[in-house]
């Protein structure tokens, strides 16, 4: 062996050190987007709003993210315009600060946005599908557990008493938050189990502690959405088998949605009922239907990204004078972005999201695409419809998005470049 091999076969040990140290980092990063335990622990002491010093904890995400980016500048520009809807959308954000109603607040929201963006930029070139999956399954390991021992070890903060009372909140304010999150907990760790049989024991116990979260939380959406997720998983799965397995997944799945599109428009009180809700879906309902003059005044371009909500006297006000409560989100993907970016914004969105549905269904086949990014998609895609997930800033579901949304972009790129 010649000396240069043998440097060669020292460094590769150190390589692959360094490689599992950063999906570490990653992976702790991607759960501080999730904003854990400093909401809730302000909410469980009275405050309305977690102490100044949380953002603190935000300093070493974004020193690792510079990092990375400057180790790795050519990639991330070329990740940056594989995605240009992605970044048409970041940037429509930022000019909305030339007629936002806040325009300081829409500022300081807008850089969050294209931090929060990079993150998940950086793990979409950084890493393929088995190894993307990993790192998202290393930042539940932390969530999960972390929301375990907050709700047996201090119930005050991590389980809701006011609103709820006795359905647990984990490390955030709201049951539903946790529902969410750990709903995503379930596919991904599941993912993982398939992906990486060596740590199989892991990510299973961490993919149970998720769905016991989300029995725990009480949360519907959040049950339908783990099963949901579950479902579309063995759904590829199986269509990997042959054609005949295929055609049998698709005339399942238009089945179903024929179905459900029946008891929506013929009882959906039936539906609602199920869901442990009612015909306002919570008020959320309420919410859209007040909202909607306020979309109609500002019809093409909103308000401005993330003001709508502030200003205490602005039209936010007439909205909560309709409600009855200090309502602070549209509790939908489509009105926020109708609020903040006009139908300019949504109009983006829609193609950036179907393009990516498209693609997430063109990869089923594909066995590096795993299973995991169809049944993300499908559980993202529902939440769109009742929670303000979409172009949110420092939010798990959106980072998470972004990653997925590029990563099928990159493959996209690569395929058309090898054609």
């Amino acid at each position: 062996m010649t000396y240069a091999h043998a440097s060669m076969a020292a460094a590769a040990p150190a390589r692959a050190d360094a490689a599992r140290w950063e999906m570490i980092a990653a992976a702790l990063c991607l759960a501080q987007f999730s904003e854990p335990l400093f909401a809730a622990v302000a909410q469980s002491q009275g405050a309305t709003e977690p102490p100044g010093y949380a953002r603190i904890f935000f300093l070493p995400v974004y020193a690792f993210l510079g990092w990375a980016i400057w180790h790795a500048r050519a990639q991330a520009v070329r990740t940056a315009m594989a995605a240009p809807l992605l970044m048409g959308l970041v940037a429509l954000a930022g000019l909305s600060t030339l007629w936002s109603i806040d325009s300081a607040a829409t500022l300081r929201r807008v850089v969050w946005l294209a931090l929060t963006m990079a993150f998940g930029l950086y793990l979409a070139w950084r890493y393929q599908w088995a190894q993307l999956v990993t790192v998202i399954a290393g930042a539940f390991v932390v969530l999960v557990a972390g929301s375990l021992l907050l709700g047996v070890g201090a119930p005050g903060i991590g389980r809701m008493t006011a609103e709820h009372p006795g359905a647990w909140s984990g490390l955030w304010t709201h049951k539903n938050t946790l529902g969410g999150i750990m709903a995503l907990g379930v596919a991904v760790c599941a993912a993982a189990a398939l992906v990486e049989p060596r740590r199989r024991v892991l990510w299973s116990v961490t993919a149970l502690g998720a769905f016991a979260l989300v029995l725990l939380s009480t949360s519907k959406t959040a049950l339908v959405a783990s099963l949901l997720g579950l479902a579309v998983m063995g759904g590829c799965a199986l269509m990997r088998r042959g054609p005949l397995q295929t055609i049998l997944v698709c005339a399942s799945a238009l089945a179903a949605i024929v179905i459900g599109a029946s008891i929506v428009l013929l009882a959906p009180d039936v539906l609602v009922a199920v869901l442990g809700r009612d015909l306002t879906l919570t008020g959320r309902t309420d919410i859209w239907e007040a909202a909607a003059s306020a979309v109609a005044a500002q019809p093409w371009l909103g308000y401005g990204y993330y003001a709508f909500w502030l200003p205490e006297n602005g039209p936010a006000y007439w909205v909560r004078e309709a409600v009855a409560w200090q309502v602070a989100s549209a509790h939908s993907s489509w009105l926020e972005l109708a609020l903040g970016l006009g139908r300019i914004g949504v109009a983006v969105f829609a193609l950036q999201l179907a393009a990516t549905l498209w693609r997430g269904a063109g990869g089923v086949m594909r066995p590096d695409a795993g299973l995991w990014a169809p049944a993300f998609l499908a559980a993202f895609a529902l939440y769109t419809l009742s929670e303000s997930h979409a172009l949110q800033a420092n939010n798990l579901f959106w980072t998470i998005y972004v990653a997925v949304a590029a990563r099928l972009a990159l493959d996209a790129r690569a395929q058309k470049d090898l054609a």
